[in-house]
Parts: structure tokens; C-alpha cells; sequence
């Protein structure tokens, strides 16, 4: 395999304790899609401070646009802070993910500016920039939990019921919260010290020890 070539040029799975590392100015950097979690972490805290402002200020009717585009923004860079020194796969093209960035930050702005959306544009924009995104990296939790998103931004936009918008922030935050945990332990792992994965390796989100004794009801049938 060249030095230069990516995930996709290999042939052959590689295994999965298998370091994936890129150097950068003298340091190495381990990518992997598990690195995510922080950006779940945060949007799922964003939307869990929105479901409070909409119950106080709205009555659980709809979102506040006007938050949602400040806390994009913090969350937006945080996030790119965060994996600027703790790299994802990043399996597609760069600009791809530049274009991503740039669209999903218009969207944000321009969607907020829509009145009969409900101030819930900026949420649609946002599910749909996570399922995007995971279809980059193709990793079918992130495009999941990205549509759970997507469809719960529209169905706050379009039904216009006091406590539905509150309703539909909590299934939000709970999607968001439960891929933070799912690439948490895809990443650090959970009954082992930290293990690292490459793109070959997508299947379980625990890795054991196939050297690990185990007990006859826990093991799985072949």
C-alpha cells in the first residue's frame, strides 16, 4: 500500500486493533469515527437548552431561531476545534466537508429567517448536516440519527401544538445523546483499555478479547 493512498485504496480488512495515524508537523494524530462523540456531546446540550427556552418562552411550541444560530455557531466551533486535534476517518473528499460546513452554516442563518418554519429551521439544517455528514463517513448511526433529527425539527415546524416542539426536543436530545455513547465506547471500548479501529472495521461498537475466558451462557452461538 502507497504511503499516500487513503482508507479506500486497501484491498484487504485490516484488523481491528489496528492504529490508523497521520503525522502533522512532527505529531501523531489517530483518526478515527469514534472521535465524533464530542461533536454529538455538544449539539445533544444544545438542543436539551433549547427544550427549556421553548417551554419558558413558547410553551414547548416550535424553537428559538435566534438561539439555535448562536449555539450552532459555539457548538460548530467547538466541535471543529475538537476534531481538528482528534481527526474522524474523514473518507471523503476535503471539500466535501468544506462544502458541508459552508451549506450547513448558511442553511442555519437562512432557515432561521423562514417565520412559518416555527424557529425550527436551523434544527431542520442541523439533522440534516449530521446525516450528511455520516454518509461521508459511512457510518449508518450517524445518518440515522441525523434523519431522527431532521424528521423532528419538521414535525415541530408544521404542527404548531403547545409542548409537541418540548416533545420533540427531548426525542432529539435522547437521539444525539445515544450516539455520543455509541461512538464513546466505539472508540474507547468497555471492557478493555483503549483500542483503536480503522474503516475496515464498522461491525460491533464492543470490542473483546477473543483470548477472554468467558462463560458458556455468554458466549454466542455459531
Amino acid at each position: 500500500m502507497n504511503a499516500g493512498a487513503g482508507p479506500a485504496a486497501c484491498a484487504r480488512p485490516r484488523p481491528a486493533w489496528l492504529v490508523w495515524t497521520v503525522w502533522e508537523a512532527g505529531t501523531v494524530k489517530t483518526r478515527h469515527v469514534g472521535n465524533n462523540w464530542v461533536p454529538m456531546l455538544g449539539l445533544s446540550f444544545l438542543f436539551l437548552v433549547s427544550l427549556a427556552i421553548s417551554m419558558v418562552a413558547e410553551k414547548g411550541n416550535g424553537a428559538d431561531a435566534r438561539f439555535f444560530v448562536a449555539g450552532a455557531i459555539v457548538v460548530g466551533a467547538l466541535s471543529a476545534a475538537w476534531l481538528w486535534k482528534h481527526p474522524s476517518w474523514w473518507l471523503a473528499p476535503r471539500n466535501h466537508y468544506l462544502y458541508l460546513a459552508g451549506g450547513t452554516g448558511l442553511g442555519i442563518v437562512l432557515f432561521a429567517l423562514i417565520p412559518f418554519l416555527n424557529g425550527a429551521g436551523p434544527w431542520l439544517a442541523i439533522g440534516a448536516a449530521v446525516a450528511v455528514y455520516g454518509r461521508f463517513e459511512q457510518l449508518r448511526l450517524l445518518v440515522t440519527v441525523g434523519g431522527a433529527v431532521a424528521v423532528t425539527g419538521f414535525l415541530a415546524a408544521v404542527i404548531h401544538v403547545d409542548v409537541l416542539g418540548g416533545a420533540m426536543h427531548l426525542v432529539a436530545v435522547g437521539a444525539l445523546a445515544f450516539a455520543a455513547n455509541k461512538l464513546y465506547v466505539l472508540r474507547h471500548g468497555r471492557r478493555r483499555e483503549s483500542q483503536d479501529s480503522d474503516p475496515g472495521f464498522i461491525g460491533s461498537f464492543e470490542e473483546f478479547d477473543p483470548n477472554e475466558p468467558q462463560s458458556p451462557l455468554s458466549r454466542t452461538p455459531r
